[in-house]
């Protein structure tokens, strides 16, 4: 699998099992055990990224552009790679933990919560390789609004105030300080990419 397929892959895949969670909802032991299998299949894509890393730099995988020089896009670089070896190497761990957990507490909504934690690791992905600031803002929200969810789970009101300071502090800083460093990136230098040594003068 090349380079650009597999970053794809690794925020498709979590994305379906989010989907598969609503429609085997009914079905736990199914539903629980796909839920694992796209945590290692995401993984695995993680690692066959990591094994093409020495065969030379790709080319940023666009999926569309806004405007010009304005694009989300997705790319490889070290510190981000580190982060989604992490991210989806824990998603194993956490799944299996998680899955304990909710069944030996006999919490409720198991489909809901894993459902959401899924598209909360496709973010995740999507931050990872985020070729951009444009990009990289953009999934920060996505994992804001999807981990909203995960706290309020319980849903008694010490949860649900506890989720609404959590969406206030984060979507409050993005848009009041990450939003304006974007908006004055492009001002200034007209490009968001991620680039070797910055895109800004000292």
């Amino acid at each position: 699998m090349d380079t650009n397929t597999a970053i794809l892959a690794s925020m498709l895949i979590p994305a379906l099992a989010a989907l598969g969670n609503i429609v085997l909802r009914n079905s736990p032991n199914l539903r629980d055990g796909m839920t694992l299998t796209a945590a290692v299949l995401t993984f695995l894509c993680v690692l066959n990224i990591l094994a093409n890393v020495g065969s030379g730099t790709t080319e940023p995988l666009v999926l569309f552009s806004v405007m010009p020089g304005l694009d989300l896009a997705f790319n490889v670089e070290p510190l981000g790679l580190l982060f989604a070896l992490i991210a989806s190497g824990l998603w194993i761990v956490t799944h299996l933990y998680g899955v304990g957990y909710m069944r030996g507490n006999n919490e409720s909504h198991h489909a809901r919560f894993f459902c959401f934690f899924s598209i909360a690791i496709a973010t995740t992905m999507g931050i990872a390789f985020a070729a951009n600031m444009f990009t990289l803002f953009l999934f920060y929200e996505a994992l804001t609004l999807s981990t909203f969810p995960l706290v309020a789970h319980k849903g008694t009101p010490e949860a649900r105030d506890g989720a609404r300071t959590y969406l206030g502090i984060l979507i409050g800083t993005s848009i009041g300080l990450q939003l304006v460093a974007v908006i004055w990136t492009w001002t200034i230098t007209g490009t968001l990419d991620f680039t070797k040594g910055g895109i800004l003068e000292g």
